[in-house]
This record gives structure tokens, C-alpha cells and sequence, in this order.
């Protein structure tokens, strides 16, 4: 059996009010064209399949081509729920499309029973779990369970997991090994680890696909694994390299991974400077469609740089200004009363913005308290 493991495809996703439907599309186009070429059986789709409860309109019908793409296939597809999901829309005509080989889990209902596949090695039972919390574990098991952790250990329980059949599952949760994973900040934070599972709960299965951290990793072991989000929605993420995660089972034991990597249509990128080398290097460049995240090291104000970026980068999503560090070590005195209100506030120009008053700034200091005379003495 061979199958591709991805995950976190936020539909409907927007950055910096950028809809990402265009780049969304591009994507699952080119897992689709991949799925074709390495003639795989099976896609498990590992959780946040949309960014929202409530997902747009456009959202939706991407999902759906895609998911009719890979039936009219013969590709078997198995999906559940994120934490970004609503697990009762999700469920919804998941009996009937079980019928056609789409396998969707939206909400845990006491209870994995496997969905059974047969290949020329034997049996392969896939079972679904899709993101749970303690709230919604305890009343199956009429217990107050106080952590994600007993609540994922008292699920698996349920399995009755037949040891010597090859077995796969999908889960959603925040998964470390001895509290460690790699996270980004498009992701959701717990404070204190509320939210940990470690990866020693899975140890029984044959492999684990796994969703919600968006940078591909293995966790614990390298049969438990983020296939990480398909594209960067962040901008802490553009240096790591998106991927699927490709899986052939063979005989009990006898696992293969492989990492097919994917291309976005429009990379994010950071572009750092004064405005006026920007400007220059996306001019030799002749402009991108590119994301962009401007940092300008400029020290004075500028003259519409979003406007002067913009008609180069179109896409440009942010700037955020640096003012570059200088040398400047002057102190404030230990007293103030044989220093003028003017020195003291040039000190403290100098200490904000780590460099000296420019000649023009100087001027439009001293007119500023010319026009504060007899006002404040």
C-alpha cells in the first residue's frame, strides 16, 4: 500500500487580509498531479482541513473538487477533524461518502473501530481520531480526566488494536517527545503544556499521521509524524521546506518514507533595507508577485513606502521599520537640574532612537520650544 500524508490545508486561510484560495488551489493541484504519478492507493488527510468553524463559500467547493478529483482516482481518502474544524459539519454525509471510499471522522463518538483494507501482505486497519480535549472525552468514560494526555491514552484504549495486523492512525494534537516539537507562529500556543501528548502513546501503531504543527518532523520515532502545513502561513516559516510525506507499507515492519517536495505558486519572503535599496534591487528584479514582509532599516520618515513598495511587489503584505543600531553611548545624567529641558530632550532622541539629531531635526526641535516660550518655564 502506498499513501500520502498531509495535513493542516486551512481553506479559506487569509494572511494580512490576503485570501490564499489562489495559492491553496495551486497546491492541492499539485498533490493531485503527484498522487497520479506515484500511483498511490490512499491520501490521509490529518486535521484542519479548513481554517474556520464556518468556512467561506470558496473554501468549500475547493474541498470538494478536490476531494471528487481524488475519487474519480481510485484513491481512497480518510480525513478528520482539526481543532480549526467543526467536527458536526465535517461529519456531515460522511456515511454516505464512506460508500466511495472517503473515510471522514469529524467527531469522536466513544469508540475507533478500523476502517479494514486487504493488500497482498495481509490486513491494514486505519483508524481515525480526530482532534480531542478532556471536555469531550469524559463523558464517554464517566470520568473527570484532567489532561489531553489521558484523554488520548483512554481513546486508544478503546482500540482493542490487534498487534499483528499493520495498523495506521490519524490524530490531531499537539504532539511532542519528552516535550519537545517544532512550532511556528501560525500556530496556537497553550500555556504550560496543557495541551501536550506525548508520542509514547502511539508507540503500538505502525505508523501515525499526524496533524497541527505545521512544520514536518518526526516525533519520537520516524513513524510518527507532522506532515506540516502544505504551504508557509507564516512568516517564521519560510525558510522551512514543505513537503508530502510519502508512505509504503509493505509486510509488518517493512515501512518506507519518502518526502516529495512542494513549490507554492507565491513563495513568502522577507526583504530588509533602507527603502531606497529596496526599491533599487526590485527594479533590477523587475517586481514579484511574491509575499512580501518589508523591514526598513531607515533612521528618517519616509514617503509612502507601502505605496513606493507596492507598485513593484504587488503582493506585499507588511513593513515593519528597524531603525539601524549606531554607537551611541551617552548617558543620562545622574542630574537634571544644570541640564535644559532641550538637552534632556535630545538625550533622549539619542537613547530611542540609538543615533544623534540630524541638523534638520535640530531645527524643528528648537522651533517646536520657541513656540512653547512663556507657556512652560
Amino acid at each position: 500500500m502506498r499513501f500520502f500524508h498531509i495535513g493542516d490545508l486551512h481553506l479559506g486561510k487569509k494572511i494580512y487580509d490576503f485570501s490564499m484560495i489562489d495559492d491553496q488551489k495551486y497546491i492541492l493541484t499539485q498533490i493531485l498531479k503527484r498522487a497520479e504519478d506515484e500511483h498511490i492507493d490512499a491520501i490521509l488527510i490529518s486535521g484542519d482541513v479548513y481554517d474556520k468553524g464556518v468556512p467561506p463559500v470558496e473554501a468549500v467547493r475547493l474541498l470538494d473538487e478536490f476531494l471528487t478529483e481524488l475519487s474519480q482516482r481510485k484513491i481512497s481518502i480518510f480525513m478528520i477533524a482539526g481543532n480549526h474544524d467543526s467536527s458536526y459539519r465535517l461529519d456531515f454525509g460522511s456515511r454516505l461518502f464512506g460508500e466511495n471510499k472517503i473515510h471522514i471522522c469529524g467527531s469522536y463518538q466513544g469508540r475507533l473501530d478500523p476502517i479494514i483494507f486487504q493488500d497482498e501482505f495481509g490486513e491494514i486497519g486505519v483508524y481515525l481520531l480526530p482532534f480531542v480535549k478532556p471536555a469531550l472525552v469524559s463523558p464517554f468514560f464517566q470520568e473527570d480526566i484532567p489532561t489531553y494526555q489521558r484523554a488520548v491514552e483512554l481513546t486508544l484504549q478503546e482500540t482493542n488494536l490487534k498487534k499483528e495486523r499493520r495498523n495506521i492512525l490519524l490524530a490531531h494534537q499537539f504532539v511532542t517527545w519528552h516535550g519537545i516539537a517544532e512550532q511556528s507562529d501560525s500556530e496556537t500556543y497553550s500555556l504550560g503544556g496543557l495541551d501536550e501528548v506525548d508520542a509514547s502513546v502511539f508507540f503500538d501503531f505502525d505508523y501515525v499521521a499526524l496533524g497541527h504543527l505545521h512544520s514536518p518532523q518526526r516525533i519520537g520515532k520516524d513513524e510518527i509524524r507532522f506532515a506540516g502545513s502544505p504551504l508557509a502561513y507564516s512568516f517564521s516559516e519560510i525558510r522551512r521546506k514543505k513537503s508530502i510525506t510519502m508512505v509504503e507499507l509493505k509486510e509488518k515492519g517493512d515501512i518506507k518514507l519518502d518526502f516529495i517536495p512542494l513549490l507554492p505558486k507565491r513563495p513568502l519572503r522577507e526583504i530588509k533595507g533602507p527603502l531606497c535599496s529596496l526599491v533599487d534591487a526590485a527594479r533590477l528584479e523587475g517586481g514579484s508577485e511574491d509575499y512580501i514582509r518589508g523591514i526598513l532599516t531607515d533612521a528618517k520618515l519616509l514617503n509612502d513606502p507601502m505605496g513606493q513598495l507596492r507598485s513593484l511587489y504587488p503582493n506585499i503584505m507588511t513593513i515593519e521599520m528597524q531603525a539601524q543600531e549606531s554607537h551611541v553611548e551617552k548617558e543620562f545624567p545622574y542630574s537634571a537640574e544644570d541640564t535644559s529641558p532641550q538637552e534632556l530632550f535630545q538625550l533622549f532622541f539619542e537613547r530611542q532612537n540609538h543615533r544623534e539629531m540630524d541638523e534638520m531635526q535640530k531645527q524643528a526641535a528648537q522651533k517646536a520650544w520657541e513656540g512653547l516660550e512663556g507657556v512652560v518655564e
